[in-house]
């Protein structure tokens, strides 16, 4: 007796039952698209299809957690054996099966965020670090800087000698990019079609479709070539353009694939009713949008209570919101922590927040980076672990010699590069060479500074593991580590010895994972992070033009119009994930070193307390929340009102 339909209707059952393929579903946050999917997984198990033969992906490595729990709830046999996966995760296993990888002159050893600096640094000659980003980024899209365009190698004269340079580079440091999983991966399945290491699947459905790139869009095709591909997404929901992901990925796939069964999922199941009313005003500001799908509003939910405050001061208002947030917890003792999420553009805001959370005997952790590496005593501390672990690492020690030096002495390490490879050995052993004046290489002084320290601060390392290990090299004395430090304390906790501390701090980094909303610990993190999570509780705060939206006023005009059309989706998305409360919370005043820092609009200055001060307002977005959204009132009335 099947049971995939059990209790399923309208849409829902449609897209389950639906034989049809490809399959385009367009469905808005909180809208059960997932709900859908897994009853579509059920069906084909129910009728004898292959676990191993179904292939579902999301986006990050939580979302595909996710779909495996989904995925183990259906009760279905089978169902734990279906493979529920990010696309990159694929990749890395094709690749790594084998001799792929030799085959191809390449080395699984990811760069990090610090290490990636270096890089740019020694390829400044191609315009300096803004166009050396941006090439680097479509290079990992395969040159597909838009959707129009063609996954492949590089088009032009600058880009075909920007790849040879990167690509030269990569291979003489052992190393990769991530991005590089996709075309590293799209140019073994090309070229070599009959090889049995590729996967082969009978149905692939797509979470998030949206937020991929064309060359991943374009993998996924090659990976569902003579199966059935089922793609959900929204465009509304399109966030992540730094990564050449482009909303009309999802809004043309029925024009570009004949015979699409078009599907649209409608009523909003997590959002109360004003809330999808409220976000329903906000995206209708977008120009141009020729496929929107609505929320349309659940009758049968209550509102959320939705406050939207402005604060006197920063100060005034991340003590506010630790204290609400405080005040609701103890008001729902059975609530999980994690049905609180905290999320903020800004991380010395958000920081500011989880400290006082903690302070009042909260379970707290930020989740702001990608890489958690970037600040420069983190980075220090990964560099010495590497190095630790694997002396011959020429990524990190590249990195370590740069580190203190605006150009990373690119020059001097140029040189170095050069007599290694003249003599065929390793770079660190012509340091040591050049330590002991054995060789002599012009201006490279202060690269035989930076060994010296290496070698230094590594000795008394040699002896230390776990925790001890862990605080040696990311003291709890510098909060600038404290990101990595909680990260490779967990990891020290359960494998003590620095190689297997190194593996698993470089999967939580490469692969970040979120503690879901039944977990003891309140989310702070950043806007792009909430992407895919759901909380009773969402505060939104820093809500300050400038902020909310963040725009970078060096670019050319029509990129900073994509950017703010991106920057209302993304507060789309936050506001999206409350199922209960939600709060907008923004200061009116902020210390004006702080606030030029983060890029804030200053209307004007004032003298208070002592200093300069920025005075600044409300994001844009705040206005365009629609007459459902409640008047925004003083910090002050707000806290009396709520008791805190």
């Amino acid at each position: 007796m099947p049971t995939w339909n059990t209790n399923l209707t309208g849409v829902h059952l449609e897209i389950a039952g639906d034989t049809g393929t490809p399959m385009h579903v367009l469905a808005g946050p909180g809208t059960g698209k997932t709900y859908a999917m897994m009853r579509k997984v059920a069906r084909l198990l129910e009728e004898g299809v292959d676990p191993g033969a179904i292939l579902t992906l999301s986006f990050t490595r939580t979302a595909a957690t996710d779909l495996r729990d989904q995925l183990a709830k259906l009760g279905t046999n089978g169902a734990t054996d279906v493979r529920a996966s990010t696309l990159h995760s694929v990749c890395f296993q094709l690749l790594s099966q084998g001799a792929v990888f030799p085959l191809t002159n390449r080395v699984p050893r990811p760069l990090l965020s610090y290490e990636v600096r270096y890089l740019e640094l020694d390829l400044d000659s191609f315009g300096g670090l803004k166009k050396v980003r941006k090439l680097l980024g479509a290079y990992e899209a395969a040159w597909a800087r838009l959707q129009t365009d063609t996954p492949g190698g590089p088009s032009n004269q600058i880009d075909t000698a920007f790849h040879a340079a990167a690509l030269q580079w990569l291979t003489y440091h052992r190393a990769m990019l991530i991005g590089e999983l996709i075309p590293l991966t799209m140019r073994f399945v090309e070229q070599n079609p009959a090889s049995d290491l590729i996967p082969s699947f009978q149905h692939v459905l797509v979470d998030e479709y949206q937020d991929l790139n064309k060359a991943e869009q374009s993998l996924i095709e090659k990976l569902a070539a003579g199966a059935s591909l089922t793609v959900i997404g929204d465009d509304c929901q399109s966030i992540y353009r730094f990564r050449h992901a482009n909303p009309e990925g999802i809004r043309e796939f029925p024009s570009t694939h004949v015979g699409t069964v078009a599907k649209r999922i409608l009523d909003s199941r997590r959002c109360p009713p004003n809330i999808a009313i409220m976000s329903n005003s906000l995206i209708a500001n977008e120009p141009a949008r020729t496929r929107i799908v609505p929320l349309t509003p659940n009758p049968q939910r209550a509102d959320a209570t939705v406050f939207v405050v402005q604060h006197d001061t920063l100060e005034d208002e991340v003590m506010a919101v630790s204290a609400f947030v405080d005040s609701y917890l103890t008001k729902h003792p059975t609530l999980p922590a994690g049905q609180v999420l905290v999320l903020t553009p800004r991380r010395f805001i958000g920081n500011r927040i989880r400290d006082l959370l903690i302070g009042l005997g909260r379970n707290s952790m930020s989740y702001f980076t990608e890489d958690p590496v970037q600040e420069p005593a983190a980075a220090r501390g990964m560099a010495l672990l590497t190095l630790m672990v694997t002396p011959s690492d020429r990524a990190a020690l590249r990195a370590w010699l740069g580190m203190g030096s605006a150009t990373g002495l690119r020059g001097g390490y140029q040189r170095l590069v050069d007599k290694a490879q003249a003599l065929a050995i390793e770079p660190r052993e012509i340091l040591a060479l050049l330590e002991t004046g054995t060789v002599a290489i012009p201006r490279t002084a202060p690269l035989v500074a930076r060994w010296k320290e290496l070698n230094a601060a590594l000795a008394p390392l040699a002896a230390l593991k776990g925790l001890d290990l862990v605080r040696a090299i990311w003291p709890q004395s510098d909060e600038s580590c404290d990101d990595i430090r909680l990260m490779a304390e967990a990891a020290a906790v359960k494998v003590p010895d620095a190689p297997q501390i190194l593996e698993q701090i470089r999967q939580d980094v490469t692969q970040p994972y979120l503690p879901d909303s039944e977990s003891d610990v309140i989310r702070v993190m950043s806007l792009h992070k909430s992407k895919g999570l759901t909380a009773a509780l969402v505060v939104v705060a820093g809500a300050m033009a400038g902020a909310l939206p963040t725009i970078d006023d060096k670019l050319p005009e029509a990129e900073q119009d994509a950017m703010y059309l991106e920057q209302r989706r993304l507060f789309y998305v936050a506001i999206t994930r409350a199922t209960d409360v939600l709060l907008i919370s923004g200061p009116m005043l902020v210390p004006y070193a702080q606030a030029k820092q983060a890029g804030v609009s200053v209307v004007q200055t004032l003298w208070s307390d002592g200093q300069n001060h920025a005075v600044v307002a409300m994001s844009p977005f705040v206005a365009e929340l629609g007459a459902s959204c409640p008047s925004t009132v003083k910090g002050a009335d707000w806290r009396a009102a709520v008791g805190i």
